[in-house]
């Protein structure tokens, strides 16, 4: 709550009937009791005992709550950014509490996931800086699709907790552009905006294959972090083609039998790409026809294995435990 009150108010003071937490607070429970709209929220909290519960939250005495408008009139004039210094602040407090210490990976690193969703899409033009797509180009189906795009970047706490740690639009700023914004572009302003938030965070980072490539690995160098993420033999094909070779080499296959499934994994460490040494592994499990690759700069041995792909495949929380959530 103090944080709430410590943010700028853009008002005119003389003007205002409700303080500015009282209106950040309805619209952050709003969303913690899933309200899918704001003008929703203005009729299911409006009741004697909810005005009650958040004037008593928020240290005000309240006649009634916000209307929606007042809400969505005074959230379009906020500096979003001092909304994401919030979340920081939060997240700080969670990671000094001690306890998530079990969440690191290897005792050390906290765990970064990075994903981008479309949050909404329409065949109209937007209003603000959206991307499209052109669909069945050069048919006489084509269209074009008009979206919002963001990338998130999501701290692990638990299996189960999976918080925003930062927000990245993917957006063109200018009517007219040479080139789209992209996620790979977004990427690269969330990643260096983490290091100037989080300087001295020992972080992991865990994407998806769109990210194994020299930049991303040159940006986690410069970084001092660390990355496992999923890997497609057609993203970096001589990384696969090494790492096919080098298998039958240093014979590092093995089988194992969990509660679960009979799995297998072979893993390479050390192979050179560019001017970087990254290790591969391969996870396949019994009944599953596709395996899974990932690509880290984490050394693997036969005791850390499975936990690295434990970790590895924990990227899909930022699905279900995030986005699913989050819209």
């Amino acid at each position: 709550m103090d944080l709430l009150r410590q943010v700028h108010d853009p008002r005119n003071q003389s003007y205002i009937t409700y303080q500015q937490h009282v209106l950040l607070m309805t619209r952050i429970l709003s969303a913690i009791f899933y309200i899918s709209s704001m003008r929703k929220a203005s009729a299911e909290l409006n009741c004697t005992v909810a005005i009650e519960n958040i004037g008593t939250l928020c240290g005000e005495e309240l006649e009634e709550l916000p209307y929606w408008e007042t809400i969505n009139q005074y959230l379009e004039r906020i500096k979003p950014e001092e909304l994401q210094h919030i979340v920081c602040k939060l997240v700080q407090q969670l990671i000094r509490s001690k306890a998530f210490e079990n969440a690191r990976i290897r005792e050390k690193y906290w765990q970064i996931l990075i994903d981008g969703t479309q949050i909404f899409s329409s065949r109209k033009k937007l209003d603000g800086n959206y991307i499209f797509r052109v669909h069945n180009e050069g048919t006489d189906k084509e269209y074009t699709e008009y979206c919002y795009y963001v990338l998130e970047a999501k701290l692990v706490l638990h299996d189960d907790i999976v918080v925003s740690i930062m927000t990245e639009f993917v957006e063109n700023k200018e009517e007219q552009w040479e080139k789209q914004d992209c996620e790979w572009k977004a990427a690269q302003r969330l990643m260096k905006r983490l290091k100037e938030t989080f300087p001295r965070l020992p972080i992991c980072v865990s994407a998806d294959s769109l990210y194994a490539c020299a930049l991303f690995f040159s940006a986690c160098k410069e970084y001092h972090w660390r990355f496992i993420i999923r890997f497609k033999n057609g993203s970096i094909p001589s990384i696969y083609m090494e790492f096919l070779s080098l298998c039958q080499l240093e014979k590092n296959r093995a089988k194992g039998k969990n509660k679960r499934v009979i799995y297998q994994y072979d893993f390479v460490n050390n192979i050179d790409y560019e001017q970087y040494k990254v290790n591969c592994l391969k996870y396949e499990e019994e009944g599953n026809p596709y395996p899974f690759y990932f690509l880290t700069d984490l050394p693997l041995t036969h005791k850390n294995v499975m936990q690295t792909v434990f970790f590895g495949r924990r990227r899909w929380a930022i699905e279900n435990q995030g986005f699913n959530a989050q819209k």
